[in-house]
């Protein structure tokens, strides 16, 4: 008999609507020091989860819209 699996808690709904700044990074295609600093000047919101810095997906939009607007 193989041993049963802890059940999985699937993705903490915490986490929900956020993005680490590992999976920001990629997103931007920059660092995550390049990120840290923009956190540092308040460019972007943030929320630490569990010790983690995370960036509601809210904030990202509207940064994103942002520099849209900026590149016009």
């Amino acid at each position: 008999m193989t041993p049963m699996k802890p059940q999985s808690r699937g993705r903490d709904a915490h986490l929900m609507g956020t993005l680490s700044l590992r999976q920001l990074a990629r997103r931007w295609n920059i660092s995550r020091k390049a990120l840290r600093h923009m956190l540092g000047r308040q460019e972007l919101s943030f929320v630490q989860i569990r010790g983690k810095f995370r960036v509601p997906l809210e904030e990202i939009e509207r940064y994103e819209r942002g520099r849209e607007k900026d590149s016009e």
